[in-house]
């Protein structure tokens, strides 16, 4: 997976995006059959404590988008992973999301 961090504001060190690497991992293995997967993190300030971590994701034909908000960068960062295979399983072929269950 190609994977570009953007942090205007904030001084991310290599330790800080090795982990964010890390904690995106999970979404790398999920799509391995793919040939190219590109992914853009951004962290930016949210206005308030905290910070808001946005994750475009591109594969294949396809594109998801994930925010989150959490005080913790590492936090927003597994909300977003999370979201995004969530996104990618109900895309999947026999995906179950809340729409096709009738929730």
């Amino acid at each position: 997976m190609e994977l570009r961090v953007i942090a205007p504001d904030d001084d991310l060190k290599e330790q800080d995006i090795a982990r964010i690497e890390r904690d995106l991992d999970k979404i790398d293995r999920r799509l391995e059959s793919y040939d190219l997967v590109r992914a853009d993190l951004r962290i930016s300030e949210n206005g308030g404590p905290g910070r808001e971590v946005t994750l475009d994701l591109h594969y294949g034909r396809k594109h998801l988008i994930a925010k989150a908000q959490h005080d913790k960068i590492g936090q927003a960062v597994r909300l977003v992973r999370d979201d995004i295979l969530r996104q990618v399983n109900d895309r999947s072929r026999g995906g179950h999301s809340s729409f096709t269950k009738g929730l």
